[in-house]
């Protein structure tokens, strides 16, 4: 079996994948961009981007514990 062909990250893909971050799943980031999401992982580090997820302020408040 071959290695997978290495595809150079476009200018737009970086924009792309810097507006994306934080606002979606690092799989949904994947998709869009067409790429594995190792990929999508390495170029955020090598760029100093952040992929964890932060769900909006309503969806958490509605899930919080009853009670509360």
């Amino acid at each position: 079996m071959s290695d997978p062909v290495r595809r150079p990250w476009t200018s737009e893909e970086i924009e792309k994948l810097k507006a994306m971050a934080g606002n979606h799943r690092r799989e949904k980031i994947a998709a869009e961009l067409n790429r594995g999401a190792p990929a999508v992982a390495l170029k955020a580090h090598q760029l100093g981007i952040s992929l964890r997820y932060h769900a909006d302020a309503k969806a958490s408040t509605t899930q919080s514990a009853p009670g509360r």
